[in-house]
């Protein structure tokens, strides 16, 4: 459960400490308080997206945290949470989270003050809090909203995500096979394209570098007397001729021996010198074999032309080089390669097809028997709990409208080859879902988009969300969790405001709940009646909150019924609202068994 809230600088609140107690937890206070701001902090808490806006006006950052107590299943399932998001908690029994606001718009978040992503805390809040806003009414009045329902109550959700899995392959699998089949039909002339390519490029053979290998001798070929003549000349001046360098050189050398005879500090320069002589010979040395190296041959040069020109219309023609020829050359025979088993393809493909076409089928059936059953068995529930929100005459049921699967497939090769039948095939299996509802007697049902008012509506999800809640597991949204309703009275009044309020009170028996609400009738069965008023302090807007007991819950309740001129007529009937919300139901055993476990928190 919610232990506390404490908010600081968000919106109008500059800082507030908000306590929280198992059973009915009531929020009042006149309209613009802020009592739906405490409802959007816990929202925000759980992940919600926020605004720099939010932060209060001169302040650099807004701060909502919360004290949750886990109990149970749900104790191991926040704790594996919470480890996969690499934090450690000591006693996940005991849950403190922040949030952060600044006012430049960046968002933190924090679980014993351990950093964590918005993410992890919206897969926190399924376990911890059922949020249940001013808008969501609205939300019944979609048909996916209708089915997530029906498929929650009847524990189908795993498997409408197999159907859907198997949807996804079937989906690929057709697109595979609608390609591939286009493929086919144009294959014959891709195979005379292809082939022709490849063989010329076969045919010509390219290899890596061939063309620089190839310039490079056309090079030496083209200036082939040139290079014999510097060669030669090299040679002569180096060792041939008279005066040559090496002969210069070696009376140096005979010199320098004399002089490091008498004078050991020349021996260096005389080494250095050795090994200048010692590379001028081994230089001469490869310049008299270089002209055996050069040959000049107009035959060779000629065919080297005809290759470099074959090379370069390839190139040319794949706008690439010839590393880019090679990799062409390897997806070309590839490509052939897949054309010429297109067939034998085809056939896997279409045998893949049939599994997954089969696979969904199979789910899909299953699917709607569950949702058959299920509808069944809600519509019978919500009639039996209408009556305890003053809809006794109301008539609801659940209807599920399933297509067929197709007689038929298209044949391979036509314009609808592997094409999807809409009707049927779709993510969440083949069926509509829509909620039937007649309000009053003597009025056929009809879809609940047409017919439902505002209150009615605020009935209607109050019924569907106790009923579902019921069905979820202990880890979720069910027994334990805390359950937040923002303004369940809109639209609502007089004795149906006091069946909502019965029907709050009865689900408080098993969970704690939060609701907002403008009623008496409602507010007079409250465990924990919390007001929440504005002042104005130093110039400034302060939201407050304070928990009423005895006569200011009197007084309280004197307000919501209204009435300044008749103060003790309005006194008098909030003190009978009270003795009656006492003396009725939720009295006895239950009301004994919410005191034994009341937490109530000390102040701060």
């Amino acid at each position: 459960m919610l232990k506390y809230l404490n908010i600081s600088n968000f919106a109008v609140i500059n800082r507030l400490e908000v306590p929280f107690n198992l059973g009915l937890n009531l929020l009042t206070g006149e309209t613009g308080s802020g009592k739906s701001i405490i409802v959007d902090s816990l929202s925000l808490l759980m992940g919600a997206r926020s605004s720099a806006l939010q932060v209060r006006t001169g302040e650099r950052v807004a701060t909502v945290e919360g004290l949750f107590e886990v109990d149970g299943e749900r104790s191991l399932a926040v704790r594996e949470i919470l480890e996969s998001a690499g934090v450690e908690v000591e006693n996940s029994a005991e849950l403190l989270i922040r949030r952060e606001i600044h006012a430049n718009g960046r968002s933190r978040f924090f679980v014993e003050d351990q950093s964590v992503t918005a993410a992890t805390l919206r897969t926190l809040q399924p376990i911890l809090v059922a949020i249940h806003g001013q808008g969501e009414q609205r939300s019944l009045l979609s048909a996916q909203s209708q089915m997530d329902l029906l498929d929650s109550f009847g524990a189908n959700l795993s498997l409408r995500v197999r159907v859907s899995e198997s949807y996804a392959r079937w989906l690929a699998a057709t697109e595979e096979l609608s390609e591939l089949q286009r493929e086919m039909m144009e294959r014959e002339r891709a195979l005379d394209l292809l082939q022709y390519e490849l063989s010329e490029i076969e045919r010509i053979g390219p290899k890596p570098n061939e063309d620089h290998d190839l310039a490079n001798e056309r090079k030496l070929l083209t200036h082939a007397e040139k290079l014999l003549h510097l060669g030669a000349g090299a040679y002569a001046e180096l060792y041939e001729r008279d005066g040559s360098v090496i002969d210069r050189l070696a009376a140096l050398r005979r010199q320098m021996e004399e002089l490091s005879a008498i004078d050991t500090r020349v021996a260096p320069l005389l080494e250095l010198l050795q090994q200048s002589f010692t590379g001028l010979m081994e230089t001469a040395d490869a310049l008299r074999n270089y002209g055996e190296g050069v040959e000049f041959s107009p035959e060779r040069l000629a065919q080297i032309e005809d290759r470099l020109s074959e090379l370069e219309r390839l190139k040319r023609k794949y706008n690439t080089d010839l590393e880019g020829i090679l990799k062409v050359q390897g997806y070309l025979s590839e490509r052939l390669q897949r054309l010429s088993d297109l067939s034998e393809r085809e056939e896997i493909l279409k045998a893949q097809l049939g599994k997954a076409e089969e696979d969904y089928h199979n789910g899909a059936v299953e699917l709607t028997e569950r949702r058959q059953r299920a509808a069944k068995n809600l519509g019978a529930r919500v009639m039996e709990d209408l009556k305890f929100v003053a809809m006794e005459q109301a008539r609801f049921f659940v209807l599920v409208e399933t297509a067929k699967a197709p007689e038929a497939k298209p044949e391979a090769g036509s314009d609808n080859a592997g094409g999807i039948d809409r009707s049927y095939y779709t993510p969440h299996g083949a069926d509509r879902v829509e909620f039937y509802l007649s309000a009053n007697p003597g009025e056929d049902a009809r879809p609940l988009s047409r017919v439902a008012s505002g209150g009615e509506l605020s009935r209607l999800m109050l019924t569907l969300r106790t009923i579902s809640m019921g069905h979820e597991p202990d880890t979720s949204a069910g027994a334990g969790a805390t359950v937040v309703f923002d303004e369940i009275d809109a639209g609502i009044g007089g004795r149906v405001a006091e069946a909502v309020g019965r029907r709050l009170k009865s689900l408080s028996q098993t969970r704690q709940v939060l609701c907002v609400t403008h009623q008496p009738q409602i507010a007079r069965f409250a465990d924990h009646h919390l007001v929440v008023s504005k002042e104005i302090e130093k110039g400034r807007t302060v939201t407050n909150v304070r928990n009423l007991e005895g006569h200011e819950r009197v007084e309280e309740l004197a307000r919501m019924i209204g009435g300044e001129e008749s103060a003790e007529t309005t006194i008098e009937a909030a003190r009978w609202l009270l003795k009656s919300a006492e003396n009725g139901a939720g009295a006895g055993k239950g009301a004994r068994a919410r005191q034994r476990r009341q937490k109530i928190l000390p102040p701060k």
